[in-house]
């Protein structure tokens, strides 16, 4: 395992890309993208911890760790990831790793649209 850059736009700073930098074995995350803190406060959590989006729950586990748990924040984030261009930008280690379907419920964000963690 190692540490993956990953750069995205940043809708908060007007979607100028920035960097989310993830180290899988430490399982953390930096890099000057808004989105970071939110990423940390996530895998930091007492696990499971749930995180939705639009009409949908996912149950991570290891989300520092696992390649397709970390997809899925990204995703929950900044939902085009998924979608070309965006998913040929990502790091080899995301390869053939796919966002498992979640479960059908409520959204999970606060009043200021921020991830409930």
């Amino acid at each position: 395992m190692a540490v993956h850059t990953i750069v995205m736009p940043d809708v908060v700073r007007g979607e100028q890309p920035r960097r989310i930098v993830w180290d899988d074995e430490a399982g953390t995350v930096e890099g000057n993208h808004f989105d970071v803190p939110s990423i940390q406060r996530i895998i930091d959590a007492p696990k499971p911890v749930e995180v939705g989006g639009p009409g949908w729950v996912w149950s991570l586990r290891d989300p520092g760790h696992d390649p397709a748990e970390f997809l899925v924040i990204l995703c929950v984030l900044y939902w085009p990831i998924e979608t070309e261009p965006l998913r040929s930008t990502l790091p080899p280690i995301f390869d053939g790793v796919g966002v498992p379907e979640g479960e059908r419920g409520e959204y999970l964000y606060d009043g200021n649209g921020d991830l409930m963690v």
